[in-house]
């Protein structure tokens, strides 16, 4: 994997993980106030811990943005660097040996019209 990716997916599950804990906190806290009991014990303990979770899954993910943007990272700013980059492969670059270079062989010498061989 690349550098960093890891840490962009824990932190990813992490937030949905967090997804079991938050809503059914305020669900708890939402229904002790419309009917006007007391929250129940357990809905203080569920918030805290998905806030935990979000907390650490929010490091995770700053910790993999600071592994790909950090100093000693290599950087792919010039498409030129990039060896996938479309333009760079055979066939796909620039014309250079002019308009009907590709009907030419590729073992053949180009014949230049003006005589020569």
């Amino acid at each position: 994997m690349k550098l960093g990716v890891k840490q962009y997916l824990a932190g990813l599950v992490l937030l949905f993980i967090s997804t079991l804990f938050v809503p059914q906190a305020v669900s708890e806290f939402a229904r002790a106030e419309s009917t006007g009991t007391p929250a129940p014990a357990e809905a203080p303990l569920l918030l805290a811990i998905g806030i935990l979770i979000i907390l650490v899954a929010a490091a995770c993910i700053g910790w993999g943005y600071w592994l790909t943007h950090r100093s000693g990272a290599p950087r792919r700013s010039n498409p030129e660097d990039d060896p996938d980059e479309p333009l760079l492969r055979p066939g796909y670059g620039s014309d250079t040996h002019g308009r009907e270079a590709w009907r030419e062989h590729p073992l053949r010498r180009p014949d230049h019209g003006d005589g020569r061989s």
